[in-house]
């Protein structure tokens, strides 16, 4: 019994061996292709965050910011947006000016009009399409 034991101990051995071979030929010999791979994990979760804020975009342009009870929903897509890019390095970094207007109408909701709700959403909107493009556009140089 014992040596059975040894030499599943001695295949186990080998095979961490040959494990540890592999990773250390990868990362020295296949960092660029493992790094692509990270970089396009980051890009698509990008993606997605910026596929969530085109919805509430969306959501928003629903709203009049005119009427008294739709109002309140407007505030609270605004919340959310300002929630979601405050959480986000990446977001609250590029898209800081939008976020301080999108806190200036939270703070004073009767600073909030349509024709500024609607300015608010353009601008974003075209905020949004530009880190999109920026987003591709380093997928591509890699």
């Amino acid at each position: 019994m014992e040596k059975i034991s040894e030499i599943i101990s001695l295949v186990a051995n080998l095979f961490t061996i040959g494990a540890s071979g592999i990773a250390l030929y990868l990362f020295f010999f296949q960092r660029g292709k493992i790094s692509n791979a990270f970089n396009l994990l980051l890009n698509y979760s990008t993606q997605l965050t910026l596929s969530e804020l085109k919805s509430k975009l969306d959501r928003l342009n629903h709203f009049n910011a005119n009427d008294t009870k739709q109002k309140e929903e407007v505030i609270n897509i605004l919340h959310e947006i300002q929630g979601q890019t405050t959480g986000n390095l990446f977001l609250k970094e590029n898209l800081n000016n939008i976020i301080e207007k999108i806190e200036g109408f939270i703070e004073k909701p009767k600073n909030l009009t349509e024709p500024r709700k609607r300015s608010l959403v353009h601008e974003l909107r075209e905020s949004i399409r530009n880190l999109d493009f920026d987003s591709y556009n380093k997928i591509i140089k890699k």
